[in-house]
Formats: structure tokens, sequence, C-alpha cells
């Protein structure tokens, strides 16, 4: 019988004006159309392994394009539509694009993935073929160092931290004392492992002390470019920092300490201001 979301070998019955009808060994029909063929050349009474799907009329139809994940297989599949009101849509190697329903993904859309991003998804069949967020990651760890770097795409953003996946199916657990910015679902980083746990490794995506303060200090400094000068200090609260650079108070003073000593800023009635050329 007719299995949506499988590969079959089905035998080409007859040719029509736009395609070919295929048939089971149970006389079951099912149609290609000519744009499902991959290019290849067919005949009457040919077998042929054709990957059963619904087109966008939702009815049962064959392609000989390979799907990169069929029924009960998972992967990492690319995005390559995002729609607020549905949720995103996915290539499965077939013209037809797979969808992960917004019902899958974070309330903030912010936190949802862009088209390039990669999530790790299994194949639902049901009254059509979607996907859904594969959490069965491997549980034999690859062989990671303290102080390693790996690249990892993000598969979760919980209350504590995010939940880093690498392409091993490795889980890596990011605290969010260890973060400095906004991640999204499918996000590749590169994270730097700190701790070998049972089933997961931690780890960390801020850069080294001095990267960091390099970092900031250019941040602040395409601030005042535009603003010429701001009402922060090294002595402004923690939360008034936060909310305009969300950097500790620490990392915001190390900034200004640099900026400071290149001659780049100076403080003036209880402001930072940009001298010299760069305030031209």
């Amino acid at each position: 019988m007719l299995k949506p979301g499988e590969k079959q070998k089905l035998k080409v019955l007859r040719k029509t004006d736009i395609g070919y009808m295929l048939v089971t060994k149970n006389q079951e029909e099912v149609f290609l159309h000519n744009n499902e063929t991959n290019y290849q050349k067919l005949h009457d009474g040919m077998t042929v392994n054709a990957f059963l799907f619904y087109d966008n009329k939702n009815r049962l139809a064959a392609t000989l394009y390979e799907p990169i994940i069929s029924k009960d297989e998972s992967n990492w599949l690319e995005v390559v539509g995002v729609n607020h009101d549905l949720g995103v849509f996915l290539n499965n190697g077939i013209n037809k694009d797979l969808l992960l329903s917004k019902d899958n993904l974070p309330n903030l859309t912010s936190q949802w993935p862009k088209n390039g991003d990669k999530v790790y998804v299994s194949l639902v069949v049901k009254n059509r073929l979607t996907a859904e967020f594969n959490k069965n990651y491997n549980l034999e760890l690859e062989p990671f160092e303290p102080g390693q770097k790996t690249l990892a795409r993000v598969v979760n953003i919980g209350p504590t931290g995010l939940t880093l996946v690498t392409d091993g199916l490795t889980q890596i657990f990011v605290d969010y004392l260890h973060l400095r910015k906004e991640y999204r679902i499918g996000q590749e980083v590169s994270v730097t492992i700190n701790f070998k746990h049972e089933e997961f490794y931690s780890g960390q995506l801020i850069l080294k002390k001095e990267d960091q303060r390099l970092n900031d200090a250019e941040e602040i400094l395409n601030y005042l470019k535009r603003r010429k000068e701001m009402n922060l200090k090294s002595n402004s609260s923690p939360e008034e920092i936060r909310q305009l650079f969300n950097m500790s108070k620490n990392a915001f003073k190390r900034a200004l300490g640099a900026l400071y000593k290149d001659r780049l800023i100076d403080f003036v009635d209880d402001k930072t201001i940009l001298v010299g050329e760069n305030n031209e």
C-alpha cells in the first residue's frame, strides 16, 4: 500500500500529458509530475524508487528526488523560509518544503531560526508531512577537552541558559552567566568546553577577557560616534550600564579605561564624550 513519508519501489504504469501514473503491486496508483522525475527518462513497466508526499493541494504524490529525511529518520535541515503566522520552512531535498510549526518554536519570534540556520528534526506523518524537533541526542559524548573550542547549534533557550548540540549530537550547556547577547534556535556558535558531565558538557560563549575588552570598547566607541556623548560613566549603576550596553559594570569600566588610555574619550560634566578626530 502507499505509505506517505516513505520511499517505495513503484512501477511506471503509463505516461500522461503532465507526468506519469505509478502503481504498487496491489494496483494502487499515485501521480508523478514531470517536475518530480529528477530528470530521469521513464518508460512503461520501469521500476522506480519514489518518495511519497502531499503536494500543495494536499494530494498524495510521488517524487524521484531524494529526501534528506523520511519517516522515522532525523537530520539537520536548513531553514529556507520564515512565516510568523505559521512557523519556519525547511529544505528536505525535494521541491516541497517541510513546515516546522510555530507551536514548536519559542514565543519570542526573535528567538526563531533565520534563513540559513539549521535545526535537528524528525519527519512527522499525519494528514500532511511536517517536522518536529528531535531531542534524542547522543549519550556517548565526543572526546572534547577543557578549553577546546567546537562549533554547535542552539537547540533550546531555557530559563537558566542555552542547550547547544554539535553535528555529532553531543549536548553542551551554557549558563546565562556566560552569555553576552541574545541567541536564536538553529544559530551556529563557537563554544569553549569547560567541563564534562555524564550526559553533556558545560561550556561558555564569552570571549577571553582581553578580546572581550576590545569588543566592548569598540561597541562603546561606535555608540559615541553616533551620539557624541552619553550620560554613563565608570560610576554609573550596573542597571544603567546593562540597559544600554548589556555588559557588566566591570566590563564597562575596563572598556572605558581602554578608550581613555587611547585618548578617544574624556569625562566632562558627568558625561562621557568623544574627543579628537573621532568627534569630527
